[in-house]
């Protein structure tokens, strides 16, 4: 299946093929845990759980920033992974690469439940 890679360490955009196993999304963002970014309905981003904890370069996407890279991928009804529905030009569209040294920091916030 077709992905996007976004690599802000060599700040490309590129299509990648994917097996459709997780192997293929840690090998890809270069990760040990990931998290999902809903991008749309149907798109992911997929990105790593600990990015904001290392020494990564960012990006932008839609005006969010990430840390690391990113691997989009879309879902179907059932939630399983299917090829990507953006295009590489729209993808490189919304990329803006943001510059060495940039920071975010971590945030988290637990709300008692009522």
């Amino acid at each position: 299946m077709k992905g996007i890679l976004i690599n802000p360490f060599d700040e490309t955009v590129k299509e990648v093929n994917i097996l459709g196993n997780i192997e293929d999304i840690y090998l890809l963002t270069e990760c040990s845990t990931f998290d999902v970014v809903a991008l749309s309905n149907k798109d992911d981003l997929y990105v790593d759980d600990e990015g904001l904890l290392k020494d990564n370069r960012y990006f932008t996407i839609y005006g969010k920033p990430i840390a690391g890279r990113g691997l989009i991928m879309s879902h179907d009804v059932e939630g399983n992974s299917v090829s990507t529905t953006l295009s590489l030009q729209e993808i490189k569209d919304v990329v803006e690469w943001l510059p060495e040294g940039h920071r975010e920091t971590p945030y988290m916030e637990f709300k008692a439940w009522k």
